[in-house]
Parts: C-alpha cells; structure tokens; sequence
C-alpha cells in the first residue's frame, strides 16, 4: 500500500515540479525609496529590469499583488485570459488565469492616461525606467536571486513603472505569475489506479476487521 500512495504522489509532484515561469537577460535595476504598493508589504530593492519571460505548458495564474500609481494601468496575457487593472482589482484576490503553451509568455503592461505598452523583453518600447516592468529579486548579475512571494507562492514577481516620470519604484501594478501543468493522461490513469488499489485494500482490511 505504501508503494501505491508513493506513486500516486510521485505523479502529482513530477506534473508540478516540471511547470515553471522562467526568465533570461534583463538589465539590473535598483528600485526607488518609494516603493510603497497598497495591498502588499513586501520590500523590494531590485530586480531585472524587462527581462525576458518563457513559461511551461499548463495554466498560467496572475494574481493582483497591490499597485501605487496615478494613472491607470493594465495587465493582460494571452489576451483572451482577460485583462485586470490596477484600480479596481482587489490584491491577494484579484486574478486571471488561462491555457499557456511551453516557449515565450505572452503579456502586456499598458499605460492607459499615456497610451503606451510594453510587453515581454521590454517590447513596445520605453523610456529607461519609464513604461518598463521589473522581475522582483535581490542581487546582481548572476548572483540574482528572484524574489517568487511569501513560501514560494509564485514562480516570478513583476512590478510594472508606467510612463508618468514621478518615481523609478515598479510599484505601479505587481503581479505574481504562477503556471500549474496539466497532467498527461497517464499520469491521470496512474493515480486513478493508486486511488482504486487504495479503495480495495480499505475495505479487505475493513471486510477482516469486520470477521
């Protein structure tokens, strides 16, 4: 029995550990003393800034964090997956998640007082700092760390400085991104067949006890 529950687990861990968002490149960017989102208390001192992100297959999830900004900001993956912005949604409980295939993350940070964007790797163009977004970490160069939330609840953390030239502290819109992989059917019949020999051999041993 013990050799059955460890494979139903060893499936389920092997279809979560295989999922990820990722990231490559960037430049290193310190964060402005004005880092002060609402909804969120995590201090940040830097990341890397419009580095490029790739995600594995699966369900990719995007919860509001928290923002402090004036203007009014978007942010949008894989289009049909919705849109949240900054000044309605509720951190911690505003989200949006959809289907992602493995290779480049499909997102968009949009400025909506400026009428700019910007998406993965800094495309749509921005101003140094300005209408760029930032992936949360600590350290430089290839000692960086990622900074993936409160015991790991994320695989990145994004903040977002839109195009009004006040502060430099990608606190303007923060997201954390988190993809979840779609088990193969095998692993499916796996743990249905685990689950089943568990059934059985609970009632022979509750069928013996009973005699």
């Amino acid at each position: 029995m013990k050799r059955i529950l460890s494979a139903v687990a060893l499936a389920s861990l092997a279809a979560s550990a295989s999922a990820q968002v990722t990231f490559a490149g960037g430049t290193d960017q310190a964060i402005s003393g004005l880092y002060n989102p609402s909804g969120t208390t995590t201090v940040q001192t830097g990341g890397k800034r419009d580095a490029t992100l790739s995600t594995s297959a699966g369900i990719l999830t995007a919860t509001f964090l928290g923002f402090e900004a004036l203007d009014t900001d978007t942010y949008t993956f894989s289009a049909a997956s919705g849109t949240m912005t900054n000044k309605t949604a509720v951190p911690n409980v505003t989200f949006i998640n959809g289907n992602v295939a493995a290779g480049l993350l499909n997102f968009t940070f949009a400025d909506l007082f400026a009428g700019t964007t910007v998406g993965n790797g800094g495309s749509g163009g921005g101003v140094g700092m300005f209408n760029s977004y930032m992936v949360f970490g600590t350290g430089t160069g290839a000692a960086f760390t990622p900074y993936t939330g409160p015991g790991g609840a994320y695989d990145l953390v994004l903040g977002f400085n839109d195009s009004l030239q006040v502060d430099g502290d990608y606190d303007d819109f923060i997201v954390g991104l988190k993809v979840t992989a779609v088990p193969e059917p095998e692993t499916y019949a796996l743990m249905l067949a685990g689950l089943g020999a568990v059934g059985f051999l609970a009632r022979r041993r509750r069928r013996s006890t009973e005699a």
